[in-house]
């Protein structure tokens, strides 16, 4: 604190440091408080007087004890009963902590079951649906072989268009799911044995056939256009469909 700029005073009576001194200002600072009052006050006085006031709080202290002690053993005891309580919720607070970490884990299990068991599930869909397939693929390709064995000697045009355009169908129906199937057995690597010993077989043996049929067909439309020209049509646009043109034109090529 800078005093050098404040102008001379006269001196002033030495006056005793009393307790409303200290209860004036709520923001009490020493050094402000000895310069403005004290400052030509003895040190011997000041230490005195500060030693008499210490001892009148003491007994001040004392006198509230002696006093007031059934309110202070009341509030020693509600004091012991707050702890007590405190160290129930505590106690509580700690068992529900268990209790919440055990449910937490307990739900960390539940779901990574319920992930293998959706899992489980979706993966058995799969072979479901896959097996669907199969069984489809297998019935188309009996159907096929019915068909293409009935009625070898009817040689009439509109019972061969009708022919032609129903194995077509199941043709393409075949090898579209034959695709999606081999698809998935690459994906998955898993093996069926009823489709890799049965129905695999007969798809292989149902594209040969129906090459083979495209060939007689388009021999016998060949020989008489006027009687068969709409079964020609007919062919040609199938073998467009199914991808057979390149093959059978250049077997009419070799037979030239």
């Amino acid at each position: 604190m800078d005093y050098s700029s404040e102008k001379p005073e006269s001196f002033p009576f030495p006056l005793s440091i009393t307790r409303d001194d200290f209860s004036a200002s709520s923001d009490f600072d020493p050094d402000t408080f000895l310069y403005t009052k004290h400052r030509y006050t003895p040190l011997d006085s000041l230490l005195q007087d500060l030693t008499d006031l210490s001892k009148s709080l003491n007994q001040d202290l004392l006198d509230l004890v002696n006093n007031e002690h059934t309110n202070f053993i009341r509030l020693g005891q509600s004091i012991e009963g707050c702890m007590e309580l405190m160290n129930n919720i505590s106690l509580d607070v700690s068992k529900f902590d268990t209790t919440l970490t055990h449910t937490l884990e307990s739900f960390l299990s539940s779901s990574t079951a319920a992930q293998k068991v959706l899992s489980h599930k979706k993966r058995l869909n799969l072979l479901k649906n896959k097996m669907k397939l199969i069984l489809l693929l297998h019935d188309q390709c009996t159907s096929f072989d019915t068909l293409l064995g009935l009625d070898v000697g009817d040689v009439k045009a509109d019972r061969l268009v009708t022919k032609l355009s129903t194995l077509a169908t199941l043709f393409l129906s075949v090898s579209k799911i034959f695709a999606i199937l081999m698809e998935s057995v690459g994906e998955t690597e898993e093996i069926c044995v009823f489709f890799d010993k049965m129905v695999k077989p007969k798809v292989m043996t149902l594209k040969l056939e129906f090459k083979s049929y495209l060939d007689e067909l388009l021999a016998v439309c060949t020989a008489d256009t006027v009687t068969y020209g709409h079964l020609l049509l007919q062919l040609l646009h199938v073998l467009r469909v199914t991808g057979q043109t390149s093959a059978v034109l250049s077997n009419i090529k070799k037979r030239d």
